[in-house]
């Protein structure tokens, strides 16, 4: 099967919590997903109800990225044959706009058990040192969940700004840029944050979160997408192909959807 980690990647991710760089869309191929992002980001505005969380229930071309079998594969070496996505979502640093990601845990408040969870951050710009690309400290997916405070900061792109309130070491944090089309994949556990984009672009990361078949939601029902394998578990309601961009199925089963995860990830 093609896609597929080798032995030595699947153990640099066993050992380190994350694999980064990994070549995934040519640069002409991140473009065009970029431009399809910015074309709804156009048709929607700032303000609108619509948003592009769980973008892949609205819209062919995104439902097609989180199934491209460049990304699938290999989370299968990781998580087993059995796949399921739990949710998408963006994170886009404006040029100049000082926002920036605290070093946090995402296995803290996602409600997700076990922890048999891998994200793929892709970069559909280049994510270069001075966007403030992510930065990982290696091997802490093997440690103890820290304890966070919500500190709510403005220029903090997490969702109440979770914060690890413990001294950490740093000496061993690797931060790790991307070029436009490559993707990095880290544990649930792993501490990670990134810095402020000091460039004149807009730095954007498309982050799709994937688990095992057998993890389930501790805080209320939950939905996700079947990828590969077989659900035998039935912990989540699993959600179809959107048919019709921006359809009437699909705009009440996206809002659903969103709805559903904005109350898991704002619940402690």
């Amino acid at each position: 099967m093609p896609y597929q980690l080798t032995s030595r990647q699947q153990s640099d991710y066993a050992q380190r919590g994350f694999l980064a760089p990994v070549r995934l869309f040519s640069t002409s191929q991140a473009r065009q997903l970029r431009s399809e992002l910015e074309a709804f980001e156009n048709r929607f505005g700032e303000n609108s109800s619509v948003k592009p969380t769980d973008l892949h229930l609205l819209q062919g071309w995104a439902w097609r990225v989180v199934n491209d079998p460049r990304i699938v594969n290999p989370l299968t070496d990781l998580l087993g044959p059995d796949l399921l996505l739990w949710s998408t979502q963006w994170f886009i640093k404006e040029p100049g706009d000082e926002m920036h990601v605290s070093l946090h845990q995402d296995a803290n408040y996602w409600g997700l058990e076990p922890h048999d969870i891998a994200t793929v951050w892709i970069a559909l710009s280049n994510a270069g040192l001075e966007t403030g690309p992510m930065t990982f400290i290696p091997g802490s997916h093997q440690g103890k969940l820290y304890k966070h405070d919500n500190t709510y900061e403005k220029n903090n792109l997490l969702s109440r700004g979770q914060t690890i309130t413990e001294e950490l070491d740093l000496n061993s944090a690797e931060t790790v840029p991307l070029r436009a089309g490559e993707m990095s994949i880290h544990h649930v556990r792993l501490i990670h944050g990134s810095g402020p984009n000091l460039t004149g672009d807009r730095r954007i990361g498309m982050v799709l979160r994937y688990c095992a078949s057998h993890v389930y939601q501790t805080k209320g029902p939950d939905t996700a997408v079947l990828v590969t394998g077989e659900d035998r578990f039935n912990h989540f309601k699993l959600l179809p192909e959107p048919k019709i961009d921006f359809g009437t199925a699909e705009t009440s089963r996206h809002r659903d959807a969103v709805e559903k995860l904005h109350r898991i990830i704002h619940t402690d």
